[in-house]
Protein backbone atom coordinates (compact mmCIF):
# COMPACT_ATOMS: atom_id res chain seq x y z
CA UNK A 1 0.00 0.00 0.00
CA UNK A 2 1.56 3.54 -0.92
CA UNK A 3 0.23 4.78 2.65
CA UNK A 4 2.54 1.92 4.50
CA UNK A 5 5.32 2.62 1.78
CA UNK A 6 5.10 6.58 2.64
CA UNK A 7 5.87 5.38 6.46
CA UNK A 8 8.46 3.26 5.70
CA UNK A 9 10.67 5.96 3.95
CA UNK A 10 13.99 6.19 6.18
CA UNK A 11 15.87 9.22 4.26
CA UNK A 12 18.13 11.76 6.39
CA UNK A 13 16.40 15.12 6.21
CA UNK A 14 18.58 17.76 4.33
CA UNK A 15 18.79 21.01 6.10
CA UNK A 16 18.84 24.48 4.96
CA UNK A 17 20.72 24.53 1.75
CA UNK A 18 22.10 28.18 1.85
CA UNK A 19 23.97 28.30 5.47
CA UNK A 20 25.43 25.20 7.17
CA UNK A 21 23.99 25.42 9.73
CA UNK A 22 21.58 23.02 9.41
CA UNK A 23 18.57 24.94 10.00
CA UNK A 24 15.11 23.72 9.48
CA UNK A 25 13.93 24.28 5.62
CA UNK A 26 10.43 26.80 6.38
CA UNK A 27 10.71 28.29 2.76
CA UNK A 28 11.02 27.20 -1.18
CA UNK A 29 12.38 29.63 -3.70
CA UNK A 30 10.09 28.68 -6.68
CA UNK A 31 12.65 30.82 -8.63
CA UNK A 32 16.06 29.22 -7.72
CA UNK A 33 14.71 25.47 -6.43
CA UNK A 34 16.36 26.44 -3.42
CA UNK A 35 15.36 25.19 0.23
CA UNK A 36 15.95 27.74 3.22
CA UNK A 37 15.76 28.50 6.68
CA UNK A 38 13.73 31.44 8.05
CA UNK A 39 17.22 33.23 8.55
CA UNK A 40 18.10 33.25 5.06
CA UNK A 41 15.49 33.59 3.63
CA UNK A 42 15.22 37.16 5.02
CA UNK A 43 18.82 37.32 4.98
CA UNK A 44 21.46 36.00 2.66
CA UNK A 45 18.69 35.14 -0.05
CA UNK A 46 16.96 38.29 -0.37
CA UNK A 47 20.43 39.92 -1.56
CA UNK A 48 20.54 37.63 -4.14
CA UNK A 49 17.01 37.03 -5.19
CA UNK A 50 14.89 40.27 -4.26
CA UNK A 51 12.30 39.46 -7.32
CA UNK A 52 11.75 35.57 -6.36
CA UNK A 53 8.81 33.33 -5.47
CA UNK A 54 8.98 31.89 -2.25
CA UNK A 55 6.39 29.59 -0.50
CA UNK A 56 6.34 28.49 2.82
CA UNK A 57 6.38 25.06 2.77
CA UNK A 58 3.10 24.64 4.40
CA UNK A 59 1.26 25.56 1.25
CA UNK A 60 3.08 24.22 -1.72
CA UNK A 61 0.71 23.11 -3.83
CA UNK A 62 -2.08 24.31 -2.23
CA UNK A 63 -3.27 27.29 -4.83
CA UNK A 64 -5.14 26.16 -7.92
CA UNK A 65 -3.61 25.00 -10.34
CA UNK A 66 -0.14 25.30 -8.98
CA UNK A 67 2.46 23.06 -10.07
CA UNK A 68 4.92 23.69 -7.28
CA UNK A 69 6.13 20.80 -5.16
CA UNK A 70 8.20 19.75 -2.14
CA UNK A 71 9.96 16.49 -1.10
CA UNK A 72 8.39 15.45 2.50
CA UNK A 73 12.20 13.63 2.74
CA UNK A 74 13.69 16.98 2.85
CA UNK A 75 11.61 18.51 5.66
CA UNK A 76 12.91 18.13 8.81
CA UNK A 77 10.21 16.98 11.53
CA UNK A 78 9.28 19.63 14.28
CA UNK A 79 9.75 16.94 16.91
CA UNK A 80 12.05 14.57 16.22
CA UNK A 81 14.90 17.00 14.08
CA UNK A 82 17.02 13.77 12.96
CA UNK A 83 14.17 12.41 11.28
CA UNK A 84 12.74 12.99 7.44
CA UNK A 85 8.83 13.45 7.58
CA UNK A 86 6.87 11.19 5.30
CA UNK A 87 3.03 12.61 5.63
CA UNK A 88 1.47 15.70 6.47
CA UNK A 89 -1.13 15.76 8.99
CA UNK A 90 -4.33 17.58 8.11
CA UNK A 91 -5.41 17.88 11.30
CA UNK A 92 -2.28 19.42 12.75
CA UNK A 93 -1.28 21.28 9.38
CA UNK A 94 2.41 19.70 9.73
CA UNK A 95 4.05 17.39 7.57
CA UNK A 96 4.93 14.85 10.45
CA UNK A 97 7.73 11.80 10.48
CA UNK A 98 7.84 8.03 10.75
CA UNK A 99 8.27 8.26 14.75
CA UNK A 100 5.46 10.64 14.88
CA UNK A 101 3.34 7.55 14.34
CA UNK A 102 5.08 5.51 15.89
CA UNK A 103 4.35 7.34 19.19
CA UNK A 104 0.81 7.51 17.63
CA UNK A 105 0.51 11.90 18.51
CA UNK A 106 -1.15 11.48 15.52
CA UNK A 107 -3.88 9.11 15.98
CA UNK A 108 -7.46 9.51 14.38
CA UNK A 109 -6.10 12.69 12.46
CA UNK A 110 -6.19 12.76 8.28
CA UNK A 111 -2.92 11.92 7.13
CA UNK A 112 -2.36 13.19 3.49
CA UNK A 113 0.57 11.39 1.26
CA UNK A 114 3.28 13.46 -1.18
CA UNK A 115 1.58 12.83 -4.09
CA UNK A 116 -1.78 13.99 -2.94
CA UNK A 117 -0.27 16.88 -1.08
CA UNK A 118 1.63 18.09 -4.35
CA UNK A 119 -1.36 17.59 -6.32
CA UNK A 120 -3.05 20.41 -4.71
CA UNK A 121 -5.91 17.51 -3.11
CA UNK A 122 -5.38 19.05 0.81
CA UNK A 123 -8.14 21.62 1.54
CA UNK A 124 -7.50 23.08 4.96
CA UNK A 125 -10.83 24.65 4.37
CA UNK A 126 -13.84 22.80 5.46
CA UNK A 127 -17.08 23.18 2.83
CA UNK A 128 -18.77 24.57 6.13
CA UNK A 129 -17.29 27.42 5.60
CA UNK A 130 -19.61 28.80 3.63
CA UNK A 131 -21.90 28.73 6.17
CA UNK A 132 -20.36 30.56 8.77
CA UNK A 133 -22.07 33.86 9.26
CA UNK A 134 -21.10 36.43 11.66
CA UNK A 135 -22.86 40.13 12.14
CA UNK A 136 -23.33 43.04 14.07
CA UNK A 137 -26.38 42.75 16.62
CA UNK A 138 -25.48 45.98 19.16
CA UNK A 139 -22.96 48.23 19.85
CA UNK A 140 -22.33 49.53 23.32
CA UNK A 141 -20.48 52.63 24.19
CA UNK A 142 -18.10 52.11 27.56
CA UNK A 143 -16.64 54.34 30.34
CA UNK A 144 -13.28 52.23 30.01
CA UNK A 145 -10.61 53.31 27.96
CA UNK A 146 -9.99 49.51 27.36
CA UNK A 147 -11.89 46.09 27.52
CA UNK A 148 -9.36 43.70 28.47
CA UNK A 149 -11.83 41.56 29.98
CA UNK A 150 -15.41 40.60 29.97
CA UNK A 151 -16.96 38.16 32.35
CA UNK A 152 -20.92 37.39 31.68
CA UNK A 153 -23.25 37.02 34.68
CA UNK A 154 -26.42 34.80 34.61
CA UNK A 155 -28.80 37.77 34.99
CA UNK A 156 -26.86 39.10 31.81
CA UNK A 157 -25.08 41.50 33.25
CA UNK A 158 -21.15 41.72 32.64
CA UNK A 159 -17.95 42.47 34.46
CA UNK A 160 -15.75 44.25 32.25
CA UNK A 161 -11.89 45.34 33.28
CA UNK A 162 -9.38 47.68 32.14
CA UNK A 163 -6.11 46.49 33.05
CA UNK A 164 -4.19 50.00 31.94
CA UNK A 165 -6.09 52.19 34.37
CA UNK A 166 -6.58 49.61 36.90
CA UNK A 167 -10.25 49.58 37.26
CA UNK A 168 -13.24 46.69 37.20
CA UNK A 169 -17.11 47.79 36.86
CA UNK A 170 -20.03 45.50 36.81
CA UNK A 171 -22.13 46.86 34.23
CA UNK A 172 -25.87 46.35 32.91
CA UNK A 173 -26.70 46.24 29.17
CA UNK A 174 -28.67 49.58 27.75
CA UNK A 175 -29.76 50.49 24.57
CA UNK A 176 -26.32 51.86 23.61
CA UNK A 177 -24.61 52.14 26.70
CA UNK A 178 -23.53 50.41 29.81
CA UNK A 179 -24.66 51.21 33.51
CA UNK A 180 -22.14 50.81 35.98
CA UNK A 181 -23.55 48.92 38.61
CA UNK A 182 -20.49 48.50 41.08
CA UNK A 183 -16.69 49.83 40.28
CA UNK A 184 -13.45 48.56 41.57
CA UNK A 185 -10.12 50.20 41.57
CA UNK A 186 -7.89 46.86 40.94
CA UNK A 187 -5.79 45.73 38.41
CA UNK A 188 -6.18 42.03 37.40
CA UNK A 189 -4.66 39.92 35.14
CA UNK A 190 -7.27 37.56 34.05
CA UNK A 191 -10.81 36.92 35.25
CA UNK A 192 -13.87 34.11 35.15
CA UNK A 193 -16.96 33.28 36.15
CA UNK A 194 -17.52 30.69 38.52
CA UNK A 195 -20.76 28.65 39.21
CA UNK A 196 -22.16 30.54 42.19
CA UNK A 197 -22.17 33.50 39.69
CA UNK A 198 -19.02 35.29 41.43
CA UNK A 199 -16.21 36.42 39.87
CA UNK A 200 -12.07 34.78 40.25
CA UNK A 201 -9.52 36.73 38.87
CA UNK A 202 -6.13 36.84 39.41
CA UNK A 203 -3.56 39.43 40.57
CA UNK A 204 -0.10 39.80 41.26
CA UNK A 205 0.08 37.27 44.12
CA UNK A 206 0.24 33.60 44.03
CA UNK A 207 -3.27 33.24 45.57
CA UNK A 208 -6.87 33.97 42.93
CA UNK A 209 -8.82 36.36 44.71
CA UNK A 210 -12.91 36.17 44.65
CA UNK A 211 -14.98 38.85 43.95
CA UNK A 212 -18.68 39.16 45.56
CA UNK A 213 -20.89 40.01 42.64
CA UNK A 214 -24.02 41.03 45.07
CA UNK A 215 -21.34 43.42 47.56
CA UNK A 216 -17.87 43.94 45.52
CA UNK A 217 -16.42 42.75 48.05
CA UNK A 218 -12.80 40.72 47.13
CA UNK A 219 -11.44 37.88 49.35
CA UNK A 220 -9.00 34.95 48.88
CA UNK A 221 -10.05 31.97 47.41
CA UNK A 222 -9.23 28.19 47.75
CA UNK A 223 -6.73 28.32 44.74
CA UNK A 224 -3.03 28.82 45.43
CA UNK A 225 -0.84 28.30 42.53
CA UNK A 226 2.42 28.67 44.85
CA UNK A 227 5.50 29.43 44.13
CA UNK A 228 4.06 30.11 40.65
CA UNK A 229 2.12 33.07 39.90
CA UNK A 230 -1.60 33.10 38.34
CA UNK A 231 -1.78 35.23 34.77
CA UNK A 232 -4.99 33.56 33.06
CA UNK A 233 -8.11 31.33 34.64
CA UNK A 234 -10.74 29.62 33.11
CA UNK A 235 -13.68 27.57 34.95
CA UNK A 236 -15.07 24.71 32.81
CA UNK A 237 -18.43 23.13 33.11
CA UNK A 238 -17.48 20.42 35.41
CA UNK A 239 -16.35 23.37 38.26
CA UNK A 240 -12.74 22.40 37.40
CA UNK A 241 -10.63 25.52 37.00
CA UNK A 242 -7.74 26.06 34.62
CA UNK A 243 -4.70 28.19 35.16
CA UNK A 244 -2.13 29.78 33.02
CA UNK A 245 1.05 30.50 35.23
CA UNK A 246 4.52 32.29 35.12
CA UNK A 247 7.39 31.66 37.98
CA UNK A 248 7.54 35.61 38.46
CA UNK A 249 5.45 38.22 39.98
CA UNK A 250 4.99 40.82 37.09
CA UNK A 251 2.83 40.30 34.45
CA UNK A 252 6.47 40.36 32.06
CA UNK A 253 8.95 39.64 31.64
CA UNK A 254 8.28 37.19 29.44
CA UNK A 255 10.29 33.69 31.16
CA UNK A 256 9.08 31.18 28.55
CA UNK A 257 8.39 28.62 31.90
CA UNK A 258 5.01 28.88 31.70
CA UNK A 259 2.64 26.45 32.74
CA UNK A 260 -0.82 25.67 32.86
CA UNK A 261 -2.42 23.88 35.81
CA UNK A 262 -5.99 22.22 36.38
CA UNK A 263 -7.43 22.25 39.86
CA UNK A 264 -10.51 20.85 41.16
CA UNK A 265 -13.48 22.84 42.86
CA UNK A 266 -11.86 22.36 46.29
CA UNK A 267 -8.65 24.19 44.91
CA UNK A 268 -6.24 20.42 44.72
CA UNK A 269 -4.19 20.09 42.03
CA UNK A 270 -5.03 17.58 39.35
CA UNK A 271 -2.49 18.29 36.50
CA UNK A 272 -0.13 20.37 35.27
CA UNK A 273 1.07 21.07 31.77
CA UNK A 274 4.58 22.29 31.58
CA UNK A 275 7.07 20.41 29.10
CA UNK A 276 6.12 18.76 25.86
CA UNK A 277 4.75 15.08 26.22
CA UNK A 278 8.41 13.20 25.03
CA UNK A 279 11.31 12.61 25.89
CA UNK A 280 13.97 13.02 23.60
CA UNK A 281 17.45 10.56 23.79
CA UNK A 282 20.71 11.45 23.94
CA UNK A 283 23.24 9.43 22.87
CA UNK A 284 26.13 11.97 22.05
CA UNK A 285 28.73 10.40 23.80
CA UNK A 286 29.35 6.47 24.79
CA UNK A 287 30.17 6.67 28.52
CA UNK A 288 26.81 8.83 29.34
CA UNK A 289 23.89 7.13 30.19
CA UNK A 290 20.92 8.05 28.40
CA UNK A 291 19.56 11.38 29.30
CA UNK A 292 16.13 13.16 28.97
CA UNK A 293 15.48 17.01 27.34
CA UNK A 294 11.81 18.55 27.89
CA UNK A 295 11.34 21.02 26.04
CA UNK A 296 8.28 23.67 28.10
CA UNK A 297 5.07 23.78 26.54
CA UNK A 298 4.84 27.50 26.89
CA UNK A 299 6.12 30.92 27.40
CA UNK A 300 3.71 32.91 28.83
CA UNK A 301 0.19 31.49 28.61
CA UNK A 302 -2.27 34.80 28.61
CA UNK A 303 -5.43 33.22 27.93
CA UNK A 304 -6.41 29.61 28.75
CA UNK A 305 -10.27 27.95 27.73
CA UNK A 306 -11.29 24.30 27.09
CA UNK A 307 -13.75 22.25 25.27
CA UNK A 308 -16.73 20.39 25.76
CA UNK A 309 -14.46 17.19 25.13
CA UNK A 310 -11.66 18.42 27.72
CA UNK A 311 -8.94 19.81 25.13
CA UNK A 312 -7.15 22.75 26.57
CA UNK A 313 -6.57 25.52 24.49
CA UNK A 314 -3.89 28.46 25.36
CA UNK A 315 -2.90 31.73 23.81
CA UNK A 316 0.87 31.58 24.35
CA UNK A 317 2.27 35.13 24.68
CA UNK A 318 6.37 35.11 22.78
CA UNK A 319 7.33 38.00 22.81
CA UNK A 320 7.39 42.08 24.17
CA UNK A 321 5.35 42.94 20.69
CA UNK A 322 2.53 40.40 21.30
CA UNK A 323 3.28 37.93 18.64
CA UNK A 324 1.86 34.50 19.53
CA UNK A 325 0.06 31.19 19.47
CA UNK A 326 -2.50 29.27 19.87
CA UNK A 327 -1.46 25.17 21.31
CA UNK A 328 -4.44 23.01 21.61
CA UNK A 329 -3.34 20.02 24.40
CA UNK A 330 -5.09 16.77 24.60
CA UNK A 331 -6.42 16.44 27.96
CA UNK A 332 -3.11 13.59 28.79
CA UNK A 333 -1.16 16.77 27.47
CA UNK A 334 -0.35 15.48 23.62
CA UNK A 335 0.00 18.72 21.48
CA UNK A 336 -3.23 18.43 18.97
CA UNK A 337 -2.01 21.74 17.14
CA UNK A 338 -0.46 24.86 17.25
CA UNK A 339 -1.84 27.73 14.94
CA UNK A 340 0.51 30.65 14.50
CA UNK A 341 -2.01 32.82 12.40
CA UNK A 342 -3.29 32.62 8.64
CA UNK A 343 -0.25 33.09 6.18
CA UNK A 344 -2.89 35.21 3.97
CA UNK A 345 -3.28 37.97 6.87
CA UNK A 346 -0.40 37.27 8.99
CA UNK A 347 2.99 37.92 8.05
CA UNK A 348 6.24 38.42 9.51
CA UNK A 349 5.45 41.99 8.95
CA UNK A 350 1.91 41.88 10.43
CA UNK A 351 3.11 39.30 12.63
CA UNK A 352 -0.39 37.30 14.29
CA UNK A 353 -0.97 38.97 18.12
CA UNK A 354 -3.63 36.83 19.41
CA UNK A 355 -5.12 37.91 23.35
CA UNK A 356 -8.06 36.39 23.95
CA UNK A 357 -9.95 33.05 23.20
CA UNK A 358 -13.07 30.83 23.61
CA UNK A 359 -14.84 27.88 22.68
CA UNK A 360 -18.36 27.75 21.09
CA UNK A 361 -21.29 25.04 22.09
CA UNK A 362 -20.23 23.03 18.85
CA UNK A 363 -16.07 23.24 20.16
CA UNK A 364 -14.78 25.91 17.89
CA UNK A 365 -11.93 28.05 19.21
CA UNK A 366 -11.99 32.15 18.46
CA UNK A 367 -9.48 33.69 18.63
CA UNK A 368 -9.09 37.57 18.90
CA UNK A 369 -5.75 39.13 16.88
CA UNK A 370 -5.59 42.59 17.88
CA UNK A 371 -3.37 44.72 16.00
CA UNK A 372 -4.55 43.16 12.84
CA UNK A 373 -8.54 43.56 13.50
CA UNK A 374 -8.47 39.86 12.89
CA UNK A 375 -11.08 37.30 14.69
CA UNK A 376 -10.02 33.71 13.81
CA UNK A 377 -11.85 30.35 13.72
CA UNK A 378 -10.14 27.08 14.78
CA UNK A 379 -11.29 23.45 14.74
CA UNK A 380 -11.64 22.10 18.68
CA UNK A 381 -7.75 20.57 17.42
CA UNK A 382 -6.36 24.07 16.72
CA UNK A 383 -6.44 24.30 12.57
CA UNK A 384 -7.99 26.88 11.05
CA UNK A 385 -11.19 27.11 9.75
CA UNK A 386 -11.30 30.88 8.29
CA UNK A 387 -11.10 34.34 9.75
CA UNK A 388 -12.90 37.83 9.76
CA UNK A 389 -11.59 40.88 8.91
CA UNK A 390 -13.40 43.23 11.76
CA UNK A 391 -12.14 46.18 10.36
CA UNK A 392 -14.52 45.73 7.38
CA UNK A 393 -17.34 45.21 9.99
CA UNK A 394 -15.86 48.72 11.79
CA UNK A 395 -14.45 46.91 14.76
CA UNK A 396 -10.86 47.94 15.49
CA UNK A 397 -8.71 46.88 18.02
CA UNK A 398 -10.98 43.71 19.02
CA UNK A 399 -9.25 42.39 22.31
CA UNK A 400 -11.94 40.73 24.80
CA UNK A 401 -14.15 37.76 24.45
CA UNK A 402 -17.15 35.96 25.94
CA UNK A 403 -20.50 34.03 25.04
CA UNK A 404 -23.72 35.48 26.18
CA UNK A 405 -26.76 33.22 27.86
CA UNK A 406 -28.52 33.89 24.61
CA UNK A 407 -25.89 32.53 22.09
CA UNK A 408 -24.34 36.16 21.21
CA UNK A 409 -20.26 36.99 21.17
CA UNK A 410 -19.18 40.27 22.91
CA UNK A 411 -15.96 41.30 21.03
CA UNK A 412 -14.76 44.00 23.77
CA UNK A 413 -12.21 46.75 22.07
CA UNK A 414 -9.05 48.97 23.29
CA UNK A 415 -8.10 52.50 22.23
CA UNK A 416 -5.13 53.00 19.99
CA UNK A 417 -2.08 53.96 22.31
CA UNK A 418 -2.26 57.09 20.90
CA UNK A 419 -5.52 57.85 22.13
CA UNK A 420 -6.78 60.74 24.94
CA UNK A 421 -7.69 59.92 28.07
CA UNK A 422 -10.95 60.58 26.73
CA UNK A 423 -11.56 57.59 24.29
CA UNK A 424 -14.47 55.58 25.18
CA UNK A 425 -14.14 51.62 24.41
CA UNK A 426 -16.99 50.10 22.34
CA UNK A 427 -18.42 46.60 23.68
CA UNK A 428 -19.77 44.78 20.15
CA UNK A 429 -22.30 41.89 20.55
CA UNK A 430 -22.67 39.63 17.15
CA UNK A 431 -24.71 37.34 16.19
CA UNK A 432 -23.42 34.13 14.79
CA UNK A 433 -23.79 30.46 13.17
CA UNK A 434 -21.93 28.07 11.61
CA UNK A 435 -19.33 27.51 14.23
Amino acid sequence: MAFARSIQKGQIPVGCQLCEGGNKIQWKCITCESLMCDKCKNGVHLKIGKDHKILNINEIGKSEGSKDTIKFSEVKCDEHSNQACCLFCKTCNKFICPKCITIKVHNGHELIEEEDYNKGTVQLTPKQKSKIKLEISKVYKTDLNNIHFIAVCSDGSLWIGDNVKSKLQHVKLRENRTEVITSLNTQIYGMAKTHSNNILVTKDETKLKLINTMTGEITDSRYDVKPLYPISVYVTSDHRVIIGANPVEELLPITRQGVVIVMDQEGKQLKEYEHVNHKKQLFSLPRFRKSSITKPLFSFPICVTCTSNGNICVVDMLDYDRRGRVVVLSPGGDILGTYTGHPDVNTEEKPFTPVRILTTPLDSIIVTDVDNHLLHILTDQGQSITYYNLRDMGILDPYSLALSSSGTIFIGCVSPKESPDTAKAKLYELNYSGF
